[in-house]
Protein backbone atom coordinates (compact mmCIF):
# COMPACT_ATOMS: atom_id res chain seq x y z
CA UNK A 1 0.00 0.00 0.00
CA UNK A 2 1.57 3.29 -1.16
CA UNK A 3 0.75 6.78 0.05
CA UNK A 4 -0.73 9.14 -2.59
CA UNK A 5 -0.83 12.90 -2.89
CA UNK A 6 -2.97 15.35 -4.87
CA UNK A 7 -0.96 17.78 -6.99
CA UNK A 8 -1.78 20.47 -9.55
CA UNK A 9 0.34 20.16 -12.67
CA UNK A 10 -0.34 22.55 -15.53
CA UNK A 11 -3.76 23.40 -14.13
CA UNK A 12 -4.84 19.74 -13.90
CA UNK A 13 -5.25 17.89 -10.58
CA UNK A 14 -3.68 14.42 -10.38
CA UNK A 15 -3.36 11.71 -7.75
CA UNK A 16 0.31 10.66 -7.54
CA UNK A 17 2.20 8.21 -5.41
CA UNK A 18 4.64 9.72 -2.89
CA UNK A 19 7.75 8.16 -4.48
CA UNK A 20 6.66 9.31 -7.93
CA UNK A 21 6.01 12.82 -6.57
CA UNK A 22 9.51 13.04 -5.08
CA UNK A 23 11.06 11.95 -8.38
CA UNK A 24 8.99 14.45 -10.35
CA UNK A 25 9.77 17.23 -7.92
CA UNK A 26 13.52 16.61 -8.21
CA UNK A 27 13.19 16.60 -11.99
CA UNK A 28 11.38 19.97 -12.05
CA UNK A 29 13.89 21.49 -9.57
CA UNK A 30 16.76 20.36 -11.82
CA UNK A 31 15.10 22.03 -14.81
CA UNK A 32 14.54 25.24 -12.84
CA UNK A 33 18.20 25.27 -11.86
CA UNK A 34 19.24 24.78 -15.48
CA UNK A 35 17.08 27.69 -16.68
CA UNK A 36 18.09 30.09 -13.86
CA UNK A 37 19.87 32.50 -16.17
CA UNK A 38 17.69 31.90 -19.27
CA UNK A 39 15.40 34.57 -20.71
CA UNK A 40 11.71 33.76 -20.16
CA UNK A 41 12.43 31.18 -17.43
CA UNK A 42 8.95 31.43 -15.88
CA UNK A 43 7.26 30.99 -19.24
CA UNK A 44 9.50 28.03 -20.08
CA UNK A 45 8.64 26.31 -16.79
CA UNK A 46 4.95 27.01 -17.29
CA UNK A 47 5.03 25.42 -20.74
CA UNK A 48 7.01 22.43 -19.48
CA UNK A 49 4.57 21.81 -16.63
CA UNK A 50 1.64 22.21 -19.01
CA UNK A 51 3.14 19.61 -21.35
CA UNK A 52 3.83 17.23 -18.45
CA UNK A 53 0.19 17.63 -17.35
CA UNK A 54 -1.03 16.72 -20.83
CA UNK A 55 1.18 13.63 -20.94
CA UNK A 56 0.07 12.55 -17.47
CA UNK A 57 -3.54 12.94 -18.56
CA UNK A 58 -2.90 10.49 -21.40
CA UNK A 59 -1.38 8.01 -18.93
CA UNK A 60 -4.37 7.99 -16.54
CA UNK A 61 -7.07 7.56 -19.19
CA UNK A 62 -9.27 4.49 -18.73
CA UNK A 63 -9.38 2.65 -15.41
CA UNK A 64 -6.03 3.96 -14.14
CA UNK A 65 -6.38 6.98 -11.83
CA UNK A 66 -3.00 7.31 -9.99
CA UNK A 67 0.38 8.43 -11.36
CA UNK A 68 3.10 5.94 -10.42
CA UNK A 69 6.90 6.05 -10.60
CA UNK A 70 7.06 4.36 -14.02
CA UNK A 71 4.80 7.13 -15.44
CA UNK A 72 7.20 9.79 -14.21
CA UNK A 73 10.15 7.90 -15.71
CA UNK A 74 8.32 7.71 -19.04
CA UNK A 75 7.65 11.47 -19.02
CA UNK A 76 11.32 12.20 -18.20
CA UNK A 77 12.49 10.03 -21.10
CA UNK A 78 10.13 11.81 -23.47
CA UNK A 79 10.87 15.35 -22.30
CA UNK A 80 14.62 14.84 -21.88
CA UNK A 81 16.90 15.16 -18.86
CA UNK A 82 18.70 18.47 -18.10
CA UNK A 83 22.09 16.75 -18.03
CA UNK A 84 21.51 15.44 -21.57
CA UNK A 85 21.61 18.92 -23.08
CA UNK A 86 23.64 20.76 -20.44
CA UNK A 87 26.67 20.74 -22.78
CA UNK A 88 25.64 22.99 -25.64
CA UNK A 89 27.06 23.25 -29.11
CA UNK A 90 28.48 26.47 -30.46
CA UNK A 91 25.06 27.27 -31.90
CA UNK A 92 23.52 26.85 -28.46
CA UNK A 93 21.73 23.66 -29.60
CA UNK A 94 21.30 20.56 -27.42
CA UNK A 95 23.40 17.53 -28.23
CA UNK A 96 21.43 14.77 -29.94
CA UNK A 97 20.49 11.81 -27.79
CA UNK A 98 18.80 8.49 -28.40
CA UNK A 99 15.61 9.71 -26.75
CA UNK A 100 15.45 12.93 -28.76
CA UNK A 101 16.07 11.01 -32.00
CA UNK A 102 13.17 8.68 -31.20
CA UNK A 103 10.96 11.62 -30.36
CA UNK A 104 11.87 13.27 -33.67
CA UNK A 105 10.91 10.18 -35.60
CA UNK A 106 7.58 10.02 -33.76
CA UNK A 107 6.81 13.73 -34.23
CA UNK A 108 3.78 14.59 -36.32
CA UNK A 109 2.10 17.83 -37.30
CA UNK A 110 -1.21 19.02 -35.91
CA UNK A 111 -3.40 21.64 -37.52
CA UNK A 112 -3.38 24.94 -35.64
CA UNK A 113 -3.60 28.63 -36.53
CA UNK A 114 -0.19 30.28 -36.22
CA UNK A 115 -0.48 33.45 -34.10
CA UNK A 116 3.17 34.45 -34.65
CA UNK A 117 3.30 34.50 -38.46
CA UNK A 118 0.02 35.86 -39.68
CA UNK A 119 -1.48 38.53 -41.85
CA UNK A 120 -5.05 38.20 -40.55
CA UNK A 121 -5.91 35.22 -38.40
CA UNK A 122 -2.99 32.81 -38.88
CA UNK A 123 -5.02 30.35 -41.03
CA UNK A 124 -2.72 30.35 -44.05
CA UNK A 125 0.47 30.09 -42.00
CA UNK A 126 -1.04 27.25 -39.94
CA UNK A 127 -2.01 25.40 -43.12
CA UNK A 128 1.46 26.01 -44.54
CA UNK A 129 3.07 24.32 -41.51
CA UNK A 130 0.71 21.35 -41.85
CA UNK A 131 1.11 20.96 -45.62
CA UNK A 132 4.77 21.92 -45.81
CA UNK A 133 4.16 24.84 -48.21
CA UNK A 134 5.18 28.46 -48.25
CA UNK A 135 2.31 30.51 -46.72
CA UNK A 136 2.49 33.05 -49.56
CA UNK A 137 1.03 30.50 -52.01
CA UNK A 138 -1.92 29.78 -49.74
CA UNK A 139 -2.54 33.48 -49.21
CA UNK A 140 -2.49 33.98 -52.97
CA UNK A 141 -5.05 31.16 -53.45
CA UNK A 142 -7.39 32.68 -50.85
CA UNK A 143 -7.04 36.12 -52.43
CA UNK A 144 -7.89 34.75 -55.90
CA UNK A 145 -10.84 32.79 -54.50
CA UNK A 146 -12.10 35.94 -52.78
CA UNK A 147 -11.95 38.21 -55.83
CA UNK A 148 -12.79 35.66 -58.55
CA UNK A 149 -15.13 33.08 -57.07
CA UNK A 150 -16.41 34.99 -54.06
CA UNK A 151 -16.00 32.00 -51.73
CA UNK A 152 -12.57 32.80 -50.29
CA UNK A 153 -13.91 34.90 -47.41
CA UNK A 154 -16.50 32.30 -46.39
CA UNK A 155 -13.93 29.49 -46.48
CA UNK A 156 -11.47 31.59 -44.49
CA UNK A 157 -14.08 32.37 -41.82
CA UNK A 158 -14.99 28.68 -41.54
CA UNK A 159 -11.34 27.72 -41.05
CA UNK A 160 -10.94 30.60 -38.60
CA UNK A 161 -13.65 29.02 -36.43
CA UNK A 162 -12.72 25.36 -36.94
CA UNK A 163 -8.92 25.59 -36.57
CA UNK A 164 -7.77 26.19 -32.96
CA UNK A 165 -5.07 28.75 -32.28
CA UNK A 166 -1.68 27.47 -31.12
CA UNK A 167 -1.52 29.20 -27.74
CA UNK A 168 1.00 27.18 -25.77
CA UNK A 169 4.59 26.42 -26.71
CA UNK A 170 3.73 22.72 -26.93
CA UNK A 171 0.95 23.43 -29.43
CA UNK A 172 3.26 25.59 -31.52
CA UNK A 173 5.84 22.79 -31.62
CA UNK A 174 3.14 20.27 -32.60
CA UNK A 175 1.99 22.66 -35.33
CA UNK A 176 5.50 22.64 -36.82
CA UNK A 177 5.94 18.88 -36.34
CA UNK A 178 8.76 19.27 -33.83
CA UNK A 179 9.14 17.04 -30.73
CA UNK A 180 7.75 18.59 -27.56
CA UNK A 181 10.73 18.31 -25.23
CA UNK A 182 12.62 20.63 -22.90
CA UNK A 183 15.16 21.64 -25.50
CA UNK A 184 12.60 22.67 -28.10
CA UNK A 185 10.40 24.39 -25.51
CA UNK A 186 13.37 26.48 -24.38
CA UNK A 187 14.34 27.37 -27.93
CA UNK A 188 10.76 28.29 -28.89
CA UNK A 189 10.23 30.51 -25.85
CA UNK A 190 13.55 32.30 -26.32
CA UNK A 191 12.75 32.90 -30.00
CA UNK A 192 9.41 34.43 -29.02
CA UNK A 193 11.09 36.66 -26.43
CA UNK A 194 13.68 37.86 -28.95
CA UNK A 195 11.07 38.63 -31.62
CA UNK A 196 8.38 40.01 -29.32
CA UNK A 197 8.24 43.54 -30.77
CA UNK A 198 7.53 42.17 -34.24
CA UNK A 199 4.66 40.03 -33.00
CA UNK A 200 2.43 42.94 -32.02
CA UNK A 201 -0.98 42.40 -33.57
CA UNK A 202 -2.19 44.69 -36.31
CA UNK A 203 -5.67 46.23 -36.25
CA UNK A 204 -6.91 43.83 -38.95
CA UNK A 205 -5.53 40.85 -37.05
CA UNK A 206 -7.23 41.98 -33.85
CA UNK A 207 -10.50 42.45 -35.74
CA UNK A 208 -10.40 38.92 -37.19
CA UNK A 209 -9.38 37.50 -33.83
CA UNK A 210 -12.42 39.12 -32.25
CA UNK A 211 -14.62 37.95 -35.14
CA UNK A 212 -13.28 34.40 -34.77
CA UNK A 213 -14.01 34.43 -31.05
CA UNK A 214 -17.56 35.67 -31.66
CA UNK A 215 -18.24 33.02 -34.32
CA UNK A 216 -16.67 30.34 -32.14
CA UNK A 217 -18.89 31.37 -29.24
CA UNK A 218 -21.98 31.25 -31.46
CA UNK A 219 -21.11 27.80 -32.75
CA UNK A 220 -20.41 26.55 -29.24
CA UNK A 221 -23.78 27.89 -28.10
CA UNK A 222 -25.52 26.18 -31.01
CA UNK A 223 -23.60 22.98 -30.27
CA UNK A 224 -24.62 23.01 -26.62
CA UNK A 225 -28.25 23.66 -27.53
CA UNK A 226 -28.17 20.80 -30.04
CA UNK A 227 -26.55 18.56 -27.43
CA UNK A 228 -29.27 19.41 -24.89
CA UNK A 229 -32.02 18.68 -27.43
CA UNK A 230 -30.36 15.42 -28.42
CA UNK A 231 -30.11 14.35 -24.77
CA UNK A 232 -33.85 14.91 -24.24
CA UNK A 233 -34.86 13.16 -27.47
CA UNK A 234 -32.39 10.33 -26.91
CA UNK A 235 -33.66 9.70 -23.37
CA UNK A 236 -37.27 9.62 -24.64
CA UNK A 237 -36.37 7.08 -27.34
CA UNK A 238 -34.38 5.01 -24.86
CA UNK A 239 -37.25 4.95 -22.36
CA UNK A 240 -39.64 3.95 -25.17
CA UNK A 241 -37.38 1.02 -26.05
CA UNK A 242 -37.32 -0.11 -22.42
CA UNK A 243 -41.13 0.16 -22.10
CA UNK A 244 -41.65 -1.93 -25.25
CA UNK A 245 -39.24 -4.55 -23.94
CA UNK A 246 -41.10 -4.65 -20.61
CA UNK A 247 -44.43 -4.88 -22.47
CA UNK A 248 -43.31 -7.96 -24.37
CA UNK A 249 -42.03 -9.52 -21.16
CA UNK A 250 -45.34 -8.67 -19.42
CA UNK A 251 -43.65 -6.74 -16.60
CA UNK A 252 -45.71 -4.29 -14.55
CA UNK A 253 -48.97 -4.92 -16.41
CA UNK A 254 -47.70 -3.16 -19.54
CA UNK A 255 -49.00 -4.72 -22.75
CA UNK A 256 -49.16 -3.98 -26.47
CA UNK A 257 -51.83 -5.13 -28.97
CA UNK A 258 -52.21 -8.88 -29.42
CA UNK A 259 -51.84 -9.03 -33.17
CA UNK A 260 -48.51 -7.18 -33.04
CA UNK A 261 -46.93 -9.39 -30.39
CA UNK A 262 -48.22 -12.83 -31.34
CA UNK A 263 -49.30 -12.78 -34.99
CA UNK A 264 -45.92 -12.66 -36.70
CA UNK A 265 -43.44 -14.08 -34.18
CA UNK A 266 -43.18 -16.61 -31.41
CA UNK A 267 -42.60 -15.32 -27.85
CA UNK A 268 -38.92 -16.28 -28.11
CA UNK A 269 -38.55 -14.40 -31.40
CA UNK A 270 -40.29 -11.36 -29.94
CA UNK A 271 -37.96 -11.19 -26.94
CA UNK A 272 -34.83 -11.79 -29.00
CA UNK A 273 -35.88 -9.31 -31.69
CA UNK A 274 -36.46 -6.56 -29.13
CA UNK A 275 -33.24 -7.39 -27.30
CA UNK A 276 -31.26 -7.32 -30.56
CA UNK A 277 -32.96 -4.11 -31.66
CA UNK A 278 -32.24 -2.50 -28.31
CA UNK A 279 -28.55 -3.42 -28.52
CA UNK A 280 -28.19 -2.38 -32.17
CA UNK A 281 -29.99 0.94 -31.78
CA UNK A 282 -29.83 1.56 -28.04
CA UNK A 283 -26.07 1.14 -27.53
CA UNK A 284 -25.08 3.79 -30.13
CA UNK A 285 -27.87 5.97 -28.76
CA UNK A 286 -26.51 5.69 -25.21
CA UNK A 287 -22.98 6.51 -26.40
CA UNK A 288 -24.27 9.55 -28.30
CA UNK A 289 -26.18 10.70 -25.22
CA UNK A 290 -22.99 10.38 -23.14
CA UNK A 291 -21.08 12.29 -25.82
CA UNK A 292 -23.72 15.03 -25.78
CA UNK A 293 -23.47 15.20 -21.97
CA UNK A 294 -19.69 15.61 -22.25
CA UNK A 295 -20.11 18.40 -24.80
CA UNK A 296 -22.75 20.14 -22.70
CA UNK A 297 -20.84 19.99 -19.42
CA UNK A 298 -17.26 20.06 -20.86
CA UNK A 299 -16.33 16.62 -19.54
CA UNK A 300 -13.10 15.32 -21.11
CA UNK A 301 -12.91 11.92 -19.44
CA UNK A 302 -12.65 8.92 -21.78
CA UNK A 303 -12.99 5.29 -20.71
CA UNK A 304 -11.75 2.65 -23.15
CA UNK A 305 -13.35 -0.15 -21.14
CA UNK A 306 -16.80 1.37 -21.64
CA UNK A 307 -16.18 1.86 -25.36
CA UNK A 308 -15.00 -1.70 -25.93
CA UNK A 309 -17.84 -3.13 -23.84
CA UNK A 310 -20.37 -1.11 -25.82
CA UNK A 311 -18.84 -2.32 -29.09
CA UNK A 312 -19.03 -5.95 -27.94
CA UNK A 313 -22.69 -5.51 -26.93
CA UNK A 314 -23.48 -3.89 -30.29
CA UNK A 315 -21.88 -6.80 -32.18
CA UNK A 316 -23.94 -9.18 -30.02
CA UNK A 317 -27.08 -7.26 -30.94
CA UNK A 318 -26.26 -7.50 -34.65
CA UNK A 319 -25.77 -11.28 -34.34
CA UNK A 320 -29.06 -11.67 -32.44
CA UNK A 321 -30.99 -9.53 -34.94
CA UNK A 322 -29.61 -11.41 -37.94
CA UNK A 323 -30.44 -14.74 -36.28
CA UNK A 324 -34.03 -13.70 -35.53
CA UNK A 325 -34.53 -12.28 -39.03
CA UNK A 326 -33.18 -15.52 -40.53
CA UNK A 327 -35.48 -17.68 -38.40
CA UNK A 328 -38.52 -15.57 -39.37
CA UNK A 329 -37.58 -15.64 -43.06
CA UNK A 330 -37.44 -19.45 -42.95
CA UNK A 331 -41.11 -19.44 -41.94
CA UNK A 332 -41.94 -18.00 -45.39
CA UNK A 333 -39.70 -20.32 -47.39
CA UNK A 334 -42.29 -22.62 -49.06
CA UNK A 335 -45.73 -21.76 -50.47
CA UNK A 336 -48.63 -24.22 -50.74
CA UNK A 337 -52.37 -24.03 -51.47
CA UNK A 338 -55.45 -26.01 -50.45
CA UNK A 339 -58.33 -26.36 -52.95
CA UNK A 340 -61.88 -26.78 -51.60
CA UNK A 341 -65.22 -27.14 -53.43
CA UNK A 342 -67.83 -24.96 -51.71
CA UNK A 343 -71.30 -26.44 -52.30
CA UNK A 344 -73.89 -23.91 -53.47
CA UNK A 345 -77.55 -24.31 -54.36
CA UNK A 346 -78.58 -23.76 -57.95
CA UNK A 347 -80.77 -20.63 -58.13
CA UNK A 348 -84.39 -20.79 -59.27
CA UNK A 349 -83.61 -18.31 -62.06
CA UNK A 350 -80.71 -18.18 -64.47
CA UNK A 351 -79.14 -15.22 -62.64
CA UNK A 352 -77.05 -15.42 -59.48
CA UNK A 353 -76.80 -12.19 -57.44
CA UNK A 354 -73.41 -11.60 -55.84
CA UNK A 355 -73.08 -9.44 -52.72
CA UNK A 356 -71.06 -9.22 -49.51
CA UNK A 357 -72.13 -10.54 -46.12
CA UNK A 358 -71.75 -7.22 -44.34
CA UNK A 359 -75.01 -5.58 -43.26
CA UNK A 360 -75.68 -1.98 -44.17
CA UNK A 361 -74.35 -0.61 -40.87
CA UNK A 362 -71.05 -2.42 -41.51
CA UNK A 363 -69.96 0.65 -43.41
CA UNK A 364 -70.95 3.07 -40.63
CA UNK A 365 -68.07 5.00 -39.10
CA UNK A 366 -68.91 3.75 -35.60
CA UNK A 367 -68.92 0.12 -36.70
CA UNK A 368 -65.70 0.58 -38.65
CA UNK A 369 -63.91 2.01 -35.63
CA UNK A 370 -65.23 -0.49 -33.08
CA UNK A 371 -65.10 -3.66 -35.17
CA UNK A 372 -61.90 -3.07 -37.15
CA UNK A 373 -63.38 -3.55 -40.59
CA UNK A 374 -60.73 -4.77 -43.01
CA UNK A 375 -61.25 -3.95 -46.67
CA UNK A 376 -57.70 -3.57 -47.94
CA UNK A 377 -55.95 -6.83 -48.90
CA UNK A 378 -52.83 -5.82 -46.95
CA UNK A 379 -54.62 -4.90 -43.73
CA UNK A 380 -54.63 -7.15 -40.67
CA UNK A 381 -56.97 -6.46 -37.73
CA UNK A 382 -57.70 -8.07 -34.37
CA UNK A 383 -60.96 -8.20 -32.41
CA UNK A 384 -61.27 -10.34 -29.26
CA UNK A 385 -58.25 -12.43 -30.19
CA UNK A 386 -59.69 -13.09 -33.67
CA UNK A 387 -57.48 -12.25 -36.62
CA UNK A 388 -59.19 -10.96 -39.74
CA UNK A 389 -57.30 -10.49 -43.02
CA UNK A 390 -58.71 -8.77 -46.09
CA UNK A 391 -56.77 -10.64 -48.77
CA UNK A 392 -59.84 -12.17 -50.48
CA UNK A 393 -60.12 -12.13 -54.28
CA UNK A 394 -62.70 -13.63 -56.62
CA UNK A 395 -62.63 -14.43 -60.35
CA UNK A 396 -65.46 -15.55 -62.64
CA UNK A 397 -64.89 -18.09 -65.44
CA UNK A 398 -66.99 -20.29 -67.71
CA UNK A 399 -68.17 -23.60 -66.24
CA UNK A 400 -67.66 -26.85 -68.11
CA UNK A 401 -71.03 -28.09 -66.79
CA UNK A 402 -74.55 -26.69 -66.69
CA UNK A 403 -74.30 -25.71 -63.00
CA UNK A 404 -72.92 -22.86 -60.96
CA UNK A 405 -69.80 -23.95 -59.08
CA UNK A 406 -67.69 -22.22 -56.42
CA UNK A 407 -64.07 -23.17 -55.64
CA UNK A 408 -61.98 -21.80 -52.74
CA UNK A 409 -58.19 -21.86 -53.08
CA UNK A 410 -56.52 -21.06 -49.74
CA UNK A 411 -52.78 -20.45 -49.88
CA UNK A 412 -50.10 -19.84 -47.26
CA UNK A 413 -46.36 -20.09 -46.71
CA UNK A 414 -44.33 -22.05 -44.19
CA UNK A 415 -40.93 -23.45 -43.35
CA UNK A 416 -41.83 -26.61 -45.31
CA UNK A 417 -44.71 -27.96 -47.39
CA UNK A 418 -46.42 -29.60 -44.44
CA UNK A 419 -46.52 -26.44 -42.32
CA UNK A 420 -47.63 -24.34 -45.33
CA UNK A 421 -50.56 -26.73 -45.96
CA UNK A 422 -51.51 -26.61 -42.26
CA UNK A 423 -51.54 -22.81 -42.28
CA UNK A 424 -53.73 -22.86 -45.42
CA UNK A 425 -56.16 -25.36 -43.83
CA UNK A 426 -56.51 -23.17 -40.74
CA UNK A 427 -58.14 -20.40 -42.80
CA UNK A 428 -61.78 -19.83 -41.85
CA UNK A 429 -63.93 -18.33 -44.61
CA UNK A 430 -67.71 -17.94 -44.80
CA UNK A 431 -70.15 -17.85 -47.71
CA UNK A 432 -73.93 -17.48 -47.30
CA UNK A 433 -76.65 -18.20 -49.84
CA UNK A 434 -80.36 -17.46 -49.92
CA UNK A 435 -81.89 -18.83 -53.13
CA UNK A 436 -80.30 -16.73 -55.91
CA UNK A 437 -78.44 -14.38 -53.51
CA UNK A 438 -74.86 -15.43 -52.80
CA UNK A 439 -73.02 -13.43 -50.12
CA UNK A 440 -69.26 -13.43 -49.63
CA UNK A 441 -67.25 -12.38 -46.61
CA UNK A 442 -64.75 -9.62 -47.44
CA UNK A 443 -62.26 -11.09 -44.96
CA UNK A 444 -61.18 -14.46 -43.66
CA UNK A 445 -60.27 -15.44 -40.13
CA UNK A 446 -57.34 -17.17 -38.51
CA UNK A 447 -57.88 -19.23 -35.36
CA UNK A 448 -56.54 -17.99 -32.03
CA UNK A 449 -52.82 -18.62 -31.70
CA UNK A 450 -52.23 -18.96 -35.44
CA UNK A 451 -49.42 -17.03 -37.09
CA UNK A 452 -49.63 -14.84 -40.17
CA UNK A 453 -47.80 -16.57 -43.00
CA UNK A 454 -49.02 -14.63 -46.04
CA UNK A 455 -52.41 -16.39 -46.08
CA UNK A 456 -54.70 -15.62 -49.03
CA UNK A 457 -58.11 -16.72 -50.29
CA UNK A 458 -58.82 -16.98 -54.02
CA UNK A 459 -62.44 -17.66 -55.02
CA UNK A 460 -63.36 -19.01 -58.46
CA UNK A 461 -67.02 -18.81 -59.48
CA UNK A 462 -67.86 -20.98 -62.51
CA UNK A 463 -70.86 -19.78 -64.53
CA UNK A 464 -72.50 -22.04 -67.16
CA UNK A 465 -72.90 -20.68 -70.67
CA UNK A 466 -76.20 -18.89 -71.09
CA UNK A 467 -76.55 -18.03 -67.38
CA UNK A 468 -75.80 -14.73 -65.68
CA UNK A 469 -74.45 -13.06 -62.56
CA UNK A 470 -75.40 -9.69 -61.14
CA UNK A 471 -72.49 -7.86 -59.49
CA UNK A 472 -73.66 -5.57 -56.69
CA UNK A 473 -71.73 -2.39 -55.95
CA UNK A 474 -70.53 -3.82 -52.59
CA UNK A 475 -68.82 -6.77 -54.30
CA UNK A 476 -66.22 -4.36 -55.75
CA UNK A 477 -63.86 -5.10 -52.83
CA UNK A 478 -63.88 -8.83 -53.60
CA UNK A 479 -63.77 -9.20 -57.40
CA UNK A 480 -60.39 -8.89 -59.05
CA UNK A 481 -59.38 -8.64 -62.72
CA UNK A 482 -62.41 -10.48 -64.15
CA UNK A 483 -62.03 -11.16 -67.86
CA UNK A 484 -64.92 -10.13 -70.12
CA UNK A 485 -65.61 -9.61 -73.80
CA UNK A 486 -65.27 -5.83 -73.71
CA UNK A 487 -62.30 -5.73 -71.29
CA UNK A 488 -64.32 -3.60 -68.89
CA UNK A 489 -62.60 -2.70 -65.64
CA UNK A 490 -63.80 -4.29 -62.41
CA UNK A 491 -65.07 -0.97 -61.08
CA UNK A 492 -67.27 -0.51 -64.18
CA UNK A 493 -68.65 -4.06 -64.02
CA UNK A 494 -70.52 -3.59 -60.72
CA UNK A 495 -74.19 -2.70 -60.77
CA UNK A 496 -74.72 -4.72 -63.99
CA UNK A 497 -75.78 -8.20 -65.08
CA UNK A 498 -73.20 -10.21 -66.98
CA UNK A 499 -74.05 -13.23 -69.08
CA UNK A 500 -71.65 -16.04 -69.89
CA UNK A 501 -71.40 -16.46 -73.66
CA UNK A 502 -69.19 -18.68 -75.76
CA UNK A 503 -66.71 -15.77 -75.95
CA UNK A 504 -66.84 -15.03 -72.22
CA UNK A 505 -68.73 -12.67 -69.92
CA UNK A 506 -70.77 -10.06 -71.74
CA UNK A 507 -73.08 -7.34 -70.52
CA UNK A 508 -75.90 -7.71 -73.04
CA UNK A 509 -77.71 -4.45 -73.78
CA UNK A 510 -75.18 -2.36 -71.86
CA UNK A 511 -73.74 0.71 -73.53
CA UNK A 512 -70.12 0.09 -72.48
CA UNK A 513 -66.94 1.21 -74.28
CA UNK A 514 -65.20 -1.64 -76.05
CA UNK A 515 -61.54 -1.92 -75.00
CA UNK A 516 -60.97 -5.23 -76.75
CA UNK A 517 -58.80 -3.78 -79.53
CA UNK A 518 -60.62 -0.79 -80.96
CA UNK A 519 -58.02 1.66 -79.65
CA UNK A 520 -55.42 0.47 -82.12
CA UNK A 521 -57.72 0.94 -85.12
CA UNK A 522 -58.68 4.43 -83.99
CA UNK A 523 -55.01 5.42 -84.10
CA UNK A 524 -54.61 4.27 -87.71
CA UNK A 525 -56.02 7.49 -89.21
CA UNK A 526 -54.71 11.05 -88.93
CA UNK A 527 -56.95 13.90 -90.16
CA UNK A 528 -55.59 17.37 -90.91
CA UNK A 529 -57.88 20.26 -91.94
CA UNK A 530 -56.11 23.14 -93.72
CA UNK A 531 -56.53 25.73 -96.47
CA UNK A 532 -56.23 23.05 -99.15
CA UNK A 533 -59.05 21.00 -97.71
CA UNK A 534 -59.07 17.89 -95.51
CA UNK A 535 -56.08 15.59 -95.52
CA UNK A 536 -56.66 12.02 -94.31
CA UNK A 537 -53.38 10.19 -93.65
CA UNK A 538 -52.98 6.54 -92.66
CA UNK A 539 -50.34 5.75 -90.03
CA UNK A 540 -47.36 3.90 -91.50
CA UNK A 541 -47.38 0.21 -90.71
CA UNK A 542 -51.19 -0.15 -90.77
CA UNK A 543 -53.47 -1.12 -93.61
CA UNK A 544 -54.77 2.47 -93.90
CA UNK A 545 -51.38 3.82 -94.89
CA UNK A 546 -52.49 5.86 -97.93
CA UNK A 547 -52.97 9.63 -98.07
CA UNK A 548 -56.24 11.15 -99.27
CA UNK A 549 -56.96 14.83 -100.00
CA UNK A 550 -60.59 15.97 -99.98
CA UNK A 551 -61.09 19.12 -102.03
CA UNK A 552 -64.19 21.14 -102.59
CA UNK A 553 -66.57 23.12 -100.54
CA UNK A 554 -69.23 20.46 -99.98
CA UNK A 555 -67.59 18.48 -97.19
CA UNK A 556 -69.70 17.13 -94.34
CA UNK A 557 -67.64 16.37 -91.19
CA UNK A 558 -69.48 14.80 -88.27
CA UNK A 559 -67.77 14.16 -84.91
CA UNK A 560 -69.68 12.01 -82.41
CA UNK A 561 -69.17 9.16 -79.96
CA UNK A 562 -68.40 6.79 -82.84
CA UNK A 563 -65.50 8.91 -84.07
CA UNK A 564 -65.06 11.29 -87.05
CA UNK A 565 -67.27 10.80 -90.15
CA UNK A 566 -66.36 12.62 -93.40
CA UNK A 567 -68.87 12.65 -96.27
CA UNK A 568 -67.19 13.91 -99.47
CA UNK A 569 -65.49 12.77 -102.61
CA UNK A 570 -61.79 12.23 -102.19
CA UNK A 571 -58.89 11.51 -104.46
CA UNK A 572 -55.81 9.56 -103.60
CA UNK A 573 -52.84 11.76 -102.94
Amino acid sequence: MNKTLSVNIGGIVFHIEELAYEKLNKYLDAIKGYFTSSDGRDEIMQDIEGRIGEMFQERVSGGKQVIIESDVEHIINQMGRPEQFASLHDEDEPAPTRQSAQATRRAYRRLYRDPDDRMVGGVCSGLSHYLGLDPIWLRTIFAIAFFVFGSGLLLYLILLVVMPKALTTAEKLEMKGEPVNISNIKKSVQDEVSTYPSNVQSGIARFFDALGQILTGIFRLIGKFAAAVFIVVGVIILVSFILVLLAVMGVGGISIPFFITDLFMTPWQQSMALLGGFLVIGIPLILLILKAVKVLFKIKMENKFINWTAFALWITGVIISVSVATSIAKEYKVGESQRTEIPIMQPGSDTLVLNVMSPENYRDEWFYINHHRVSDPWEVASDDDTIRIGDVRMNIIRSTSDKFELVQVASARGSDRKSAVEYARDIIYHVEQTDSLLKFDETFQLPTGSKYRNQKVQLILKVPEGKSVYLSHEIDNVIYDIENVTNTYDGDMVGRTWTMTKNGLECIGCNLPDYSGGDEREKDIRIRIGEDGVNVQGVEGHENDSDYVIEGKDVDININEHGVQIDAKARKH
